[in-house]
């Protein structure tokens, strides 16, 4: 876990009793800087804002943006049409609002801290599906976005066949999973360290069960889904239509999280479009490729920062 703690923690929506808080970290003399938004994966079954990883931390100071990583409400207790509604409220507040919080807390103008007009978004697996849900529906457009190992259809091969535990990560049982499987039960926003939680297995659960649209609820239990229920979350599907921001995309072609069948579709559809998209399909790499502390990526992020 990265050493670089964020330096202000804000709440962005309420729902209920739930906060849904995001974690800001802040370049130094910052002024008028862009804003990258972070996403966490968990298959939106489990994680935590926490999770961002120490390179886009790091980047912060050395780019000079905000970097920002947001909770949502998780699956199957919130559907993710709901998940959506929380992403754009996100960067509904953080265009319209933040600057104030953020100018506030420092005593300073409005306009000398943030630059809301320039937006990044980003995610990690599940995350980079919301980047990529961002990048379709959210208006304006997000300038650039860059998903990261994302998921991009809850419906392909990978997630409507069982896939084994990957390496070697426990796998629960229905019993076990029961009282996070329970779709009636009190929705939460972040779920707790592995594996001291029970919930952190529930993305293995999925897996092997085969059964994200399922609790994503965009299908029923016998696997069948109408054409309008499923198709606005089948991201390469829509693509054709709503068009995405500049794009690129990192996934490993060794990942047995999330086949990196999902991000070639993406991407070939985008060149097929002639939109613009960077595609880094890493030879050998298994998911998590970019978490450890000494991970960077100067092509990423020069190709990010060009467009903020």
């Amino acid at each position: 876990m990265s050493t670089i703690k964020p330096d202000l923690t804000v709440t962005y929506k309420s729902f209920g009793s739930i906060d849904l808080p995001m974690d800001i970290y802040l370049p130094k003399n910052v002024k008028n800087a862009p804003v990258l938004l972070w996403f966490h994966g968990g298959g939106l079954l489990q994680g935590r804002r926490e999770l961002i990883s120490p390179h886009m931390r790091r980047n912060a100071q050395t780019r000079g943006y905000i970097a920002i990583s947001a909770d949502y409400r998780l699956a199957p207790q919130v559907p993710v049409n709901e998940i959506f509604e929380d992403v754009r409220d996100c960067i509904h507040f953080i265009r319209n609002e933040l600057a104030t919080v953020l100018n506030e807390k420092a005593g300073k103008e409005v306009e000398s801290i943030i630059d809301s007009t320039r937006l990044a978004v980003s995610g990690s697996s599940a995350g980079g599906y919301l980047a990529l849900l961002a990048g379709l529906y959210i208006n304006p457009k997000p300038q650039v976005i860059f998903p990261i190992y994302p998921i991009t259809d809850p419906l392909g091969t990978f997630f409507t066949k069982p896939q084994p535990a990957p390496n070697g990560r426990y796998a629960a049982s229905r019993e076990e999973m029961a009282a996070h499987l329970d779709r009636n039960a009190p929705a939460i926003a972040s779920s707790g360290k592995v594996p001291e939680d029970p919930r952190s297995h529930m993305y293995v659960y999925m897996l092997r069960t085969a059964s994200l649209a399922e609790l994503w609820g965009i299908v029923g239990g016998n696997g069948l889904a109408s054409a309008s229920a499923a198709g606005p979350w089948r991201i390469p599907r829509q693509i054709y239509e709503h068009g995405l921001p500049p794009t690129y995309i990192l996934h490993g072609d060794k990942d047995t999280a999330v086949g990196v069948e999902q991000a070639d579709e993406v991407a070939g559809v985008m060149v097929g479009l002639g939109l613009n998209v960077e595609y880094e399909r890493v030879h050998g790499a298994d998911h998590f490729l970019d978490n450890g502390e000494e991970y960077e990526n100067e092509a990423l992020y020069d190709f990010v920062m060009q467009y903020l």
